[in-house]
């Protein structure tokens, strides 16, 4: 059974572009489908916990927005930030799924129980999930995964 969802921000969460404007006011986007299965899942018991290689105030916000309690950010060692969530949450790797799309979300997602990337991963990516998301990063990819997860937990959302 899962019990803790870790995934990567940019390029799952979100569509992976980035803008900056000139006062250097950050924006991504955010699928609102995609935040909705947060709390379906967390309502089921089922943490989320965000890993992140770069730092963005609009991760936090978006992390505090979601009740997600972990938003580890600014990191590129994402198995040391999982061993981290894993320990914190008290759970092992069994009880573990990982959703990424780039190559250095490889390494975590072969540790967990379930492993998924959305339709737009880096190949290699694709090739190391156990499941890849019909849709791209940002448009409906983390909804579908965590759907799938639910399923295999044998929890009826509908």
């Amino acid at each position: 059974m899962i019990k803790v969802i870790v995934m990567d921000v940019d390029g799952v969460l979100t569509d992976g572009r980035i803008i900056i404007d000139e006062n250097g006011i950050e924006y991504k986007f955010f699928d609102v489908k995609d935040g909705h299965i947060f709390h379906i899942a967390q309502k089921f018991g089922i943490k989320i916990a965000f890993i992140s290689g770069r730092y963005s105030k609009v991760t936090t916000l978006r992390a505090k927005e979601l009740n997600v309690e972990l938003c580890i950010q600014n990191q590129l060692n994402k198995l040391q930030a999982l061993n981290y969530i894993k320990e914190y949450y008290n759970v092992d790797y069994s009880e573990v799924a990982y959703a990424g799309d780039d190559i250095i979300d490889i390494e975590p997602m072969k540790k967990c129980a379930f492993s998924a990337s959305p339709k737009d991963a880096h190949i290699k990516v694709k090739m190391a999930a156990n499941f890849i998301s019909s849709k791209d990063g940002g448009r409906g990819a983390i909804r579908e995964i965590v759907e799938k997860i639910l399923e295999l937990n044998n929890v009826k959302i509908f």
